[in-house]
């Protein structure tokens, strides 16, 4: 029997992980051969939705926890929850297990894990007179060094990857009743969470390119020394060091500000079973090996990313520096240290990518101050108390 699997943008750096661990489990289950298929990250959600109207997908596939659970509300995957015992659920994280519930069922073995940390360019915030050993904490703090980087150098202080459902569930506003399926993002304290983009955008603490370039814009800024702080996954530490070293000489870590939640946001790849696969058991055993503790811990050592099982995170490797480079392994420390209070902030809700486009539509005007936040968010509320009418039902 031949189980196809496959990844998003691993090849070729993590080749002989991988193939390690399809040796180990050939060797352990002799009558199944592997077959790994690796895929750019622009093209695999394409490549997965045309497998699957083919009727030939793939039997285990590497998702985000965001387009997990739009192909769970289309009837696309394989319930897990009902498939595994008790024991085996409880090898993950609670808050990362249940990422991807949907109408009470979990649909997506939790891999790996990244909660953001701030990075911050030493050089930059000695020349615009702050201590570069006492980085922000909160985000009051956060955004007054932004601004006083912005007012006193070359640089811009901040350029956030935007997702403003994750900064409202951070604060504790209203975003969503889960239950009714009502839209709750124009009250007071969630347009002031918009309100705050707003303000840095119009002082240029934040550059227009924040809307329109994301991660990657950020990262080059950073990468070029015109960016004093930048939130992110410390595996893009690993680019900073190969792309820009006298950036990353200067980069310190800091934890993500405290906030009245006392939570952050998790970013989880996942591996998933589709509901056309002609190998479902054989799919779920082999999800269950590639995102085991000791598979976890192995990929760890290669990457600085986090895992999603329990026990691997208890494993002393994350304590001990070694022979590890001393900025990456304490930005994974913290990272780790976030890890019980992260949690994966993705909605699952019904026509997901219709609400978020007009969500999304109303962050945009907001921001770049074409209509005022609470305006704009009202005609998203009413774009999606339409869109959410038929799906409530009983409710």
């Amino acid at each position: 029997m031949e189980l196809t699997f496959w990844t998003i943008s691993l090849s070729p750096t993590y080749d002989q992980y991988i193939h390690r661990l399809i040796q180990d489990y050939e060797s352990e289950n002799p009558h199944i051969k592997l077959h790994w298929v690796d895929l750019p990250q622009s093209a695999s959600r394409q490549k997965f939705m045309a497998s699957i109207a083919a009727g030939r997908p793939p039997d285990l596939v590497n998702t985000s926890t965001e387009f997990c659970n739009t192909l769970a509300q289309n009837g696309a995957l394989t319930a897990l929850s009902e498939k595994l015992s008790q024991e085996q659920i409880d090898q993950y994280f609670p808050n990362i297990w249940e990422a991807t519930k949907f109408e009470g069922e979990v649909y997506a073995f939790p891999w790996y894990v990244t909660t953001q940390v701030v990075m911050y360019n030493k050089s930059i915030l000695q020349q615009a007179g702050l201590d570069p050993e006492s980085p922000p904490q909160t985000l009051e703090e956060l955004d007054r060094q932004a601004r006083q980087v912005t007012q006193k150098t070359d640089a811009v202080g901040l350029m956030p990857a935007i997702r403003i459902w994750n900064d409202w569930s951070v604060a504790g506003s209203p975003f969503i009743d889960t239950d009714k399926l009502l839209p709750l993002f124009t009250a007071p304290e969630s347009v002031a969470v918009l309100d705050r983009y707003r303000q840095l955008y119009s002082e240029g603490v934040m550059p227009p390119e924040t809307l329109t370039e994301g991660y990657r814009g950020a990262l080059d800024r950073y990468k070029a020394g015109s960016l004093a702080f930048l939130e992110a996954g410390p595996q893009f530490l690993l680019r900073i060091k190969a792309d820009a070293p006298k950036i990353y000489q200067t980069t310190g870590i800091s934890p993500m500000p405290r906030s009245k939640t006392d939570t952050v946001p998790a970013a989880t790849m996942n591996f998933v079973v589709p509901r056309s696969s002609r190998h479902q058991e054989e799919a779920v055993k082999l999800g269950l090996f590639l995102t085991s503790p000791q598979a976890q811990l192995e990929f760890c050592k290669l990457v600085p990313i986090l895992p999603s099982t329990i026990e691997t995170a208890a494993d002393s490797y994350f304590q001990e520096v070694g022979e590890r480079d001393p900025l990456q392994a304490e930005a994974v420390r913290i990272s780790l240290q976030q890890l019980p209070r992260a949690r994966d902030f993705n909605v699952n809700l019904p026509r997901q990518k219709d609400l978020m486009r007009s969500l999304k539509d109303a962050v945009e005007k907001s921001i770049r101050g074409e209509q005022p936040t609470a305006e704009a968010l009202e005609e998203a509320s009413k774009d999606w108390d339409k869109t959410l009418a038929p799906f409530r039902g009983g409710k």
